[in-house]
């Protein structure tokens, strides 16, 4: 039995769905994860750094390693939200991809898809 294919690769989903998909999977980008644990860690040395500020220059020759590695992380992270940001996974190829996905289990399952 052949499937439809439709232009924008939105097979058989509603707009509803559609829009449900894409920010979904727009919300577990990797590079939003990445971003966050970054931010997080980040937050959490730079405290560090603060608090034991003399400890950590002692031990280090002068470099508050925990500071700046901490601010780092911190700026590190935010650049992987402006990334996300600037350039997010197109609404086509995450519909696509779910239309390749479907097709896929399809032939897994011995059915045929056009």
């Amino acid at each position: 039995m052949a499937e439809k294919i439709t232009d924008n690769g939105s097979g058989d989903l509603s707009e509803k769905e559609q829009r449900d998909l894409v920010t979904s999977t727009r919300r577990f980008d990797l590079r939003r994860i990445l971003g966050a644990l970054f931010v997080v860690y980040g937050v959490i040395v730079t405290v560090i750094g603060i608090v034991n500020l003399d400890a950590d220059v002692k031990r280090t020759g002068g470099i508050a390693i925990n500071l700046w590695t901490g601010l780092a992380m911190l700026v590190l992270g935010l650049l992987f939200f402006l990334w996300d940001r600037m350039a997010p996974v197109p609404e086509e190829d995450i519909l696509r991809n779910r239309e390749q996905e479907e097709r896929e289990v399809a032939a897994g399952e011995g059915k045929e898809t056009a």
